[in-house]
């Protein structure tokens, strides 16, 4: 388990989906003053930090590390769908490792470290810590979509993970706006795949405003394969059904109150 922020999911079989089946912030440096010599110089924490900010980057609203300083962030990434997130500038051993034998693409969204103090229980995925590019906290779960649906299908199998998302976003999360992102594998029809993504998030969305989540908005949205998080295919290009099933998924995004 991680920290609290984004919930990447668990896993299913197989088989195809669809066709049935940043911008850096310029460094923060200091001119050479006569600093050193008056004894009136403003050498607050804030400024002695700010020099030793690596090139680019940003000051931080995190510790991510635990060594009781915020770690900087090296510009941002956008994920699609208005969700650009501050990232970490160092993430180091912090980070998620990939499951089930897969291998994260470059620049995946579940690299970000996610909170171990979240309980999840009831919950089949996994949570990440964020920050959306103007600096409000996110909080990210992603499903494996086989564990909601049927292959091919929008029709909710087991509500059991829901349910305890909804309990869970309403007794830490609540009052924040959410967006529901449906992803597919790249299996299948381009076309197939973004309605089957757009459909099961609307689906979602619609679960959780009938069973009363604590939200001020919820929004759905279909990114059908464009968001990858896992390579899909092996190093000798054949399919990789491991990482074809992760990115088989729902997140659920919960930006919260400034």
């Amino acid at each position: 388990m991680l920290m609290a922020g984004a919930i990447a999911a668990g896993c299913g079989s197989s088989d195809s989906e669809s066709g049935t089946a940043a911008d850096s912030p310029p460094a923060v440096t200091r001119t050479p003053t006569d600093d050193a010599t008056d004894p009136s110089a403003d050498t607050s924490p804030d400024q002695s930090s700010a020099t030793s900010l690596p090139p680019g980057a940003e000051p931080g609203l995190d510790d991510i590390n635990d060594d009781g300083e915020p770690d900087p962030t090296c510009g941002t990434q956008d994920f699609g769908a208005g969700l650009v997130i501050r990232i970490p500038c160092d993430i180091g051993g912090y980070a998620h490792e990939p499951e089930e034998g897969t291998r994260l693409i470059e620049g995946s969204l579940y690299r970000l470290p996610g909170p171990d103090n979240i309980d999840l229980t009831g919950i089949s995925g996994e949570n990440l810590s964020a920050r959306h590019a103007d600096g409000t906290a996110l909080f990210i779960l992603v499903f494996n979509s086989d564990n909601l649906f049927a292959t091919g299908s929008d029709v909710i199998g087991s509500t059991d993970t829901l349910d305890a998302t909804i309990r869970l976003i309403n007794s830490q999360f609540s009052a924040g706006e959410i967006q529901v992102r449906g992803h597919t594998d790249a299996t299948g029809a381009v076309r197939g795949n973004q309605t089957l993504s757009e459909n099961r998030a609307r689906v979602v969305q619609q679960y959780l405003l009938d069973h009363a989540v604590s939200a001020t908005a919820v929004t759905a949205v279909g990114l059908g394969s464009t968001q990858p998080l896992t390579e899909e295919a092996n190093p000798d290009g054949s399919p990789d059904p491991e990482g074809q099933r992760f990115n088989r998924r729902v997140e659920i995004v919960v930006r919260l109150p400034g």
